[in-house]
């Protein structure tokens, strides 16, 4: 059963209705928003149908308080979480719509092909299941969402007019009845280029029409014209046009990020240039490690400036789990693809929680050093090799021997295990650990090719009911964005977790849900 007093991050981890989002908001607003705000900050991945129904219910119940402060973070609460909690609350009057048409063509003298009518009966039942039982797309909700879009910059509009379709807009627009000049004032032509029309010539996005691998140099002598919108001629840039790029990117971060497809000593210098003079680098940190062992295997010239920025940042993140913590690193043949990328998980949770660390294939071994920086991180990331068989209990093994607490278990593997280690396989370890030595807590950090499949191990665990947090990473394609949405959901495991949520509660009370959401978004630098 959710619980908003015992354990508010189910509201927006798990799937929970739009009905009990709003009776959440109704029973404690406070608790519920400051639930929210903490999971955000802490980098934790607030489920999409989880934004999508917070925000029904807020309009639902005609707090736009709440819902101004959750469209504030563009990044969470984008035009498909506006558009989806809309149709939401406008599903009833939809399902009325069609109903009345069924009816009509039900008496109509003219023969109805079967195939019609079983689609209207499907469309009409979905409808009627998505719909909220609170709530409507009424004038109020209509006009807070109008003036949600009278904030689009002109640049931000653009971007949406090239990269972007075309539709979510014009449905949001059908519904909420938008003025093209009024509620677009920053950019009279969108809508209508939204319906079809073209973009005046003059414009970026006029011009981008005309783009092609042989003018596309020649474009960018006087235009600033975004690296994704180029990037399909990207065979055709000239390294100077590259360089142009590079220095007129708006973020640093996407220079870095597609940087392999634009190297040159050009791209180095405008990179350099950037970096001396403190332009932003805001990507994760687990992407910025990723993109630091590219560099570093590159010898690019602006590595340790980089690597500063990446020391500095590793410094400020606070996890406080419960100590002694031990991290336990698959280094069998079968995480071969994902080794360098574990490496690196593993390396950071044991530099930021002061942790042990073992590799483990047939056997086990500990590091020469137990990394605390980085570029320790990196150098362990670039000397680790996977090979042999896969025992997971080999690492825990000698805690249990020794009968040395450990109250944090952290495993990084593929699940694939197929070798006991002293007779134990790892959960019937963890088992006698449990019983013999300390109740630990364990995290899964799962490399599997379905990322959302259990893993082999994580079922065995659950089939016996033994509770598991668990985190996982495509195995061929792993993605270290969701590093900080791991230490997000370790964080919220926390004790220091509920202290959080209850100073937020508070200042939540005393200032103001708007106020609460703007410290937030400036924290992250929205």
């Amino acid at each position: 059963d959710i619980n908003l007093e015992t354990n508010p991050q189910d509201y927006f981890t798990g799937n929970v209705t739009v009905e009990q989002h709003y009776n959440g908001q109704n029973e404690n607003r406070e608790r519920y928003a400051a639930a929210m705000a903490v999971l955000q900050e802490n980098g934790v991945d607030v489920a999409q149908n989880a934004r999508i129904r917070a925000l029904a219910a807020a309009w639902a119940r005609k707090d736009f308080k709440l819902a101004e402060s959750f469209l504030g973070n563009r990044d969470n609460f984008g035009l498909n979480e506006v558009l989806k909690a809309l149709q939401l609350l406008d599903a009833g009057r939809q399902a009325r719509v069609l109903e009345k048409k069924m009816k009509m063509l039900q008496v109509s003298k003219n023969k109805v092909k079967s195939t019609t009518m079983g689609k209207l009966k499907s469309d009409i039942d979905n409808l009627n299941k998505m719909k909220s039982p609170y709530g409507s797309a009424s004038g109020a909700v209509c006009k807070h969402i109008r003036r949600w879009v009278q904030h689009f910059t002109a640049k931000e509009l653009e971007f949406y007019a090239i990269h972007f379709p075309k539709e979510p807009w014009k449905k949001l627009a059908d519904i909420c009845h938008f003025h093209p000049q009024k509620d677009f004032p920053s950019l009279d032509w969108f809508l209508p280029y939204c319906y079809g029309q073209s973009a005046p010539a003059d414009t970026t996005v006029g011009r981008m029409v005309s783009m092609n691998a042989e003018n596309v140099n020649e474009l960018l002598e006087g235009l600033n014209i975004p690296y994704l919108t180029v990037k399909p001629h990207k065979d055709k840039l000239t390294n100077v046009s590259k360089g142009r790029i590079a220095d007129r990117e708006d973020k640093l971060d996407t220079v870095l990020w597609w940087y392999e497809e634009l190297a040159c000593p050009e791209v180095d210098d405008a990179v350099q240039r950037r970096l001396e003079k403190a332009d932003p680098v805001t990507l994760p940190i687990g992407k910025l490690l990723e993109r630091l062992m590219v560099f570093k295997s590159l010898n690019a010239k602006f590595y340790h400036d980089l690597l500063k920025i990446a020391e500095y940042r590793l410094k400020q993140i606070k996890l406080p789990l419960e100590s002694p913590v031990f991290v336990m690193g698959d280094a069998s043949s079968s995480m071969s693809v994902a080794v360098k990328t574990s490496t690196i998980i593993a390396g950071i949770l044991t530099a930021i929680t002061s942790a042990k660390l073992s590799f483990f294939n047939g056997t086990h071994r500990e590091p020469d050093k137990v990394p605390t920086s980085v570029e320790e991180v990196l150098e362990l990331a670039l000397n680790t090799p996977a090979s042999g068989c896969t025992a997971n209990a080999a690492s825990l093994y000698p805690y249990y021997e020794r009968k040395e607490v450990l109250k944090t278990l952290i495993m990084v593997t593929d699940e694939e295990e197929n070798t006991n280690f002293q007779n134990f396989r790892f959960k019937e370890l963890y088992t006698k650990y449990c019983e013999e030595v300390y109740p630990a807590r364990l995290v899964f950090v799962s490399f599997l090719y379905n990322q959302h499949s259990k893993g082999q191990m994580v079922t065995e665990f659950k089939a016996s009911n033994i509770d598991v947090m668990q985190c996982v990473f495509h195995r061929s394609q792993p993605d270290l964005t969701k590093l900080d949405k791991l230490f997000g959901l370790l964080s919220a495991e926390t004790q220091s977790f509920e202290e959080q949520i209850k100073m937020t509660e508070e200042q939540v009370r005393t200032q103001g849900v708007d106020k609460v959401f703007e410290k937030f978004k400036s924290s992250q630098g929205q």
